[in-house]
């Protein structure tokens, strides 16, 4: 596959990129994009190891199959690239990544299940505001707070206030294996 990138690429095309997984085996992505009729989306699902595990063309909506999908867990966050290109007579228009990871969650009156097994909720809520620093923490101390959530005290979830949380935050949640309810 030949890819042919346009030199327009300081706009955006693709405006949001929103990915679930119904099930272990299977990634659904929705697509947002600024683009006029004749435009295709492509996706791919890498794996952390670099390799493309498998592919699909077509409209704005995508569903990627792979029956050896490796579980996301607390125990074993293991996390997916899903590269999405926006392609226009054979030229990538645009291409966004996501991090994401094969997980199913749920409630029942029995309680919480994270692929299909109950999981104990244990976690503490989450202000970003640190003193003379303000909201405005860098990067690393983001990710330093959800190492000291998962590894010092033992959580498994993690509540967030009122505001958007920081990314890398987020992020390093996700990369640790720490639920986040926002």
């Amino acid at each position: 596959y030949r890819e042919v990138w346009l030199d327009i690429r300081e706009q955006s095309c693709i405006q949001d990129l929103y990915v679930t997984t119904p099930t272990l085996t299977r990634m659904q992505v929705q697509i947002t994009a600024d683009c006029d009729d004749g435009c295709i989306c492509r996706a791919e699902l890498v794996d952390a190891e670099g390799e493309i595990r498998c592919s699909v063309t077509g409209g704005r909506e995508l569903t990627l199959e792979y029956p050896q999908a490796r579980s996301w867990s607390l125990e074993d966050p293991y996390r997916y690239t899903c590269r999405v290109y926006l392609e226009k007579d054979g030229a990538v228009l645009d291409m966004q990544t996501v991090k994401t990871g094969f997980r199913t969650f749920g409630f029942t009156k029995n309680g919480f299940f994270l692929n299909g097994k109950k999981t104990f909720l244990r976690g503490l809520n989450r202000h970003q505001c640190y003193p003379y620093v303000g909201y405005a923490a860098p990067e690393r101390l983001q990710r330093e707070d959800a190492r000291i959530l998962k590894e010092e005290l033992g959580c498994v979830i993690v509540r967030t206030s009122h505001y958007p949380q920081s990314k890398h935050f987020i992020d390093e949640c996700d990369k640790l294996g720490l639920l986040v309810f926002t």
